[in-house]
């Protein structure tokens, strides 16, 4: 049994859209128990739930029990987000539109469909950058478009400003072993609703990439992954498998699975914590918000055929099962069941254990005691 912090806890509940009314009454226990409010600043900004953390704290009306500093940091932090969000679905708009007219398939899917389909409102899910799936075939067609409008493969300084142009030539190899292309940038200058004096430097420099003019306007990079694959070796009908239109943000657009969007989310927050060491807590608020409200719609049959054939059944288990037992979402015991890793067979090379302790930084070793 790990026993949690009152901070850690604090950032678990509010991680997501949704939460039940045993869940605020905790959490205003916990606030009104007065947790470090620097380390869950500090953890909620890393974790890029600070809107959301924000949202809960009003909707329960505890601004008058946390430190107004603490409000003001999460307030402003917010908005510069907002902000962005703003530029990237408007950018996102037009670029879906271009899609179509260029008849080049496609679909939406992690950060832009996540936070426009499964938050009340979708600033409440920062993204890092506009993630769409096009055909491995159309790829180097892809790129020629992006650049006739105005998007470039390179890199932007968030210390000056500076895009510095870079050419991603596709080849081969690129295709071989990568699923997505360089990143593309399209830099956008606008003049956000708040005080940019406001703005601190590490912010712009970590989860908000910008630049802050002299004349108070941000310059604000749109940055565009386009993925040709959800992994490497990956079958292209599985990756394109129950796509379909959904009405996000007021329009019908060409959307993934939610079966996939929920193998592929788990999976993702699983490998990205262990293997790279990139720890999002934002994404567990995304599979409770999918499983809460979408749960009749997962085709669990077909989640544990891609799980088998593509052995992510122990990555997809750990998270799971922790969704069940941290926030009691609607999962199939049996589902469960059969992504039980087998203790009787060679161990999955793949299978790291526990996810929760991994995303919250726990050093936890387990007590062991012998027969």
């Amino acid at each position: 049994m790990v026993q949690l912090s009152r901070e850690e806890t604090f950032l678990l509940l509010t991680c997501r859209p949704y939460l039940s009314g045993a869940d605020d009454q905790r959490l205003m226990r916990i606030v009104a128990e007065e947790p470090d409010w620097s380390f869950i600043l500090w953890r909620a900004e890393s974790y890029q739930t600070l809107p959301v953390c924000l949202h809960h704290l009003r909707r329960l009306d505890l601004g008058y029990a946390v430190p107004q500093w603490v409000i003001a940091y999460m307030t402003a932090w917010s908005q510069l987000s907002r902000a962005r969000s703003e530029v990237q679905f408007k950018q996102l708009g037009e670029l879906l539109a271009h899609f179509r007219g260029a008849d080049i398939d496609h679909y939406l899917f992690k950060g832009p469909m996540m936070s426009a389909l499964l938050y009340p409102d979708p600033a409440l899910r920062p993204m890092q950058d506009i993630d769409l799936m096009v055909r491995a075939a159309d790829v180097r067609r892809v790129q020629r478009e992006l650049y006739a409008l105005g998007y470039q493969h390179g890199v932007f300084n968030p210390a000056d400003g500076v895009f510095t142009h870079m050419f991603r030539k596709i080849t081969p190899k690129t295709m071989e072993h990568k699923y997505a292309l360089h990143s593309v940038t399209k830099v956008e200058e606008i003049r956000p609703a708040l005080d940019v004096s406001l703005i601190a430097p590490e912010w712009r420099m970590r989860q908000i990439k910008s630049f802050v003019k002299d004349d108070g306007t941000v310059r604000m990079p749109v940055f565009i992954d386009v993925h040709f694959s959800l992994g490497e070796g990956m079958d292209e009908a599985d990756v394109w498998r129950g796509t379909g239109r959904r009405r996000v943000l007021g329009r019908e657009v060409p959307s993934q699975s939610l079966t996939t969007a929920l193998w592929f989310s788990a999976a993702r927050v699983y490998y990205e914590a262990f293997q790279h060491g990139t720890l999002k807590l934002q994404m567990l608020g995304d599979i409770d918000a999918l499983l809460r409200l979408h749960g009749s719609e997962i085709d669990w049959p077909q989640l544990l055929a891609i799980a088998s054939k593509y052995r992510f059944s122990a990555a997809i288990f750990y998270v799971l099962e922790q969704v069940r037992r941290l926030f009691d979402a609607p999962i199939p015991m049996q589902v469960l069941v059969l992504l039980l890793p087998d203790p009787t067979r060679q161990p999955d090379p793949a299978d790291f254990g526990d996810i929760l302790p991994k995303l919250l930084s726990r050093t936890v070793v387990t007590d062991i005691e012998l027969a």
